[in-house]
């Protein structure tokens, strides 16, 4: 199977959400757009800028202390 291509901001922001179909492609789904019209479900990609853009919290490494509540 081929890699599959960069989705630009979507590929870090944590509203994205990878959706396969039965012959193997994989579409970029905003979930920002089920509550808010002005973004499009399956945004044209790659996307270099957007207002809703929220970057994906880090996985904290094994072993690794959390971060303390603000």
């Amino acid at each position: 199977m081929a890699p599959r291509p960069a989705a630009g901001l979507c590929d870090q922001c944590r509203h994205q959400h990878l959706v396969p179909n039965t012959r193997g492609s994989v579409f970029s789904l905003c979930e920002r757009s089920r509550t808010d019209p002005d973004f499009p479900r399956y945004p044209r990609l790659p996307v270099l800028s957007c207002p809703g853009f929220e970057p994906e919290p880090e996985a904290a490494a094994p072993g690794a202390a959390p971060e303390p509540p603000r």
